[in-house]
């Protein structure tokens, strides 16, 4: 019996450890896909010793045109007297600005101010820039009149860059500007470059009026012309493009808005921007125009978004559109305020 007992165990150890083959060890393994760990081929190593040292090339040379910018002295220069005589860039410094801030998560607030075409005083610029003291934007984007941007201009007291397409009131430092596009210093190896362009709009009071106005615009590549123009000059790789437009944005018209008037609509200039990797502020931090509008003008009865922040390289963190005293109540404008995560 006990010998009986023994082989019994003798056989049943055997086959509860035949289940444990080799083969079934091997299939419970798993190899992580991914383990964390940087490439080791050589050549996968030598291009990214490559990569960073052209990225340290390009800092360097930053940061040595950011010394000799700082070094820079300049006189107010004055706006003349008669606006025909302006020349563009027209740089503007009654403080002489050497602001930029220490590399690190860097974010820029730009305000939009669109002071339209009709006549503004010196009061009007007065109550408008008040009014949104409290924002403290490191860039505000004057578009609009020639007149009434360079009444800004000198009402705020900002060094300013007036192009031909906006003048731009800024905090951080002025690294070069063309007459089209300025780029300014962030920190002493971080830049942006901003470009503002500026378009009368003639938009409707009534519902029934929208219609034909939006099929006008969107048969009309005359904008579009000038804003692929400039975009495509500019140069640096972090961009923004301030728009005020006499068009609106396809995004916006769909055919489930709070407007009835508004159908599914493409424009010429929204199409091009989105098709060629901009990115539109407000849209990238909003919902669809299906419940966020966004509106940054209205006439009677008609509400549209004409003034728009678009980026290249840079992460759009928030967008806002607001009434601005001074100006909405005046024009029936608002302003747009947005912020960017610079990489």
């Amino acid at each position: 019996m006990r010998r009986f007992l023994f082989f019994a165990a003798i056989a049943l150890v055997l086959s509860s450890c035949a289940v444990y083959t080799a083969e079934y060890g091997y299939g419970r393994i798993r190899v992580p896909e991914v383990t964390g760990l940087p490439e080791t081929r050589y050549a996968a190593i030598v291009e990214e010793n490559k990569n960073k040292s052209a990225e340290a090339i390009e800092n360097a040379r930053k940061e040595a045109e950011h010394r000799a910018a700082m070094k820079r002295k300049a006189d107010v220069n004055e706006y003349p007297e008669n606006l025909a005589e302006l020349t563009f860039p027209h740089i503007y410094t009654p403080l002489n600005t050497n602001s930029t801030e220490v590399d690190g998560i860097n974010t820029v607030k730009v305000l939009l101010l669109p002071l339209g075409y009709d006549s503004m005083s010196q009061d009007d610029a007065r109550r408008i820039l008040g009014a949104n003291a409290d924002v403290s934007p490191d860039f505000v984007i004057l578009t609009g009149s020639l007149e009434n941007q360079i009444t800004g201009a000198k009402t705020s007291g900002w060094d300013a860059v007036t192009l031909t397409g906006g003048t731009i009131l800024h905090r951080p430092l002025l690294k070069t500007a063309n007459e089209n596009t300025a780029i300014f210093f962030i920190t002493s190896t971080k830049d942006v470059e901003i470009a503002p362009l500026s378009f009368q709009n003639n938009l409707p009071a009534t519902a029934e009026e929208a219609e034909a106005w939006a099929l006008a615009a969107s048969g009309d590549d005359t904008e579009k012309t000038e804003v692929q123009k400039i975009a495509e000059t500019m140069t640096d790789k972090e961009k923004i493009l301030s728009l005020s437009s006499s068009s609106p944005s396809g995004e916006d018209w769909i055919d489930f808005t709070p407007f009835r008037y508004r159908t599914s609509m493409e424009f010429p200039v929204s199409t091009y921007l989105e098709e060629n990797g901009w990115l539109d502020a407000y849209r990238a931090t909003h919902f669809s125009a299906e419940t966020d509008g966004g509106i940054t003008r209205k006439n009677g009865a008609v509400y549209e978004r004409l003034d728009f922040l678009y980026t290249e390289a840079l992460i759009p963190v928030s967008a806002i559109s607001y009434p601005v005293m001074g100006l909405t109540d005046r024009t029936g404008t608002f302003a747009v305020l947005a912020e960017f995560l610079i990489p």
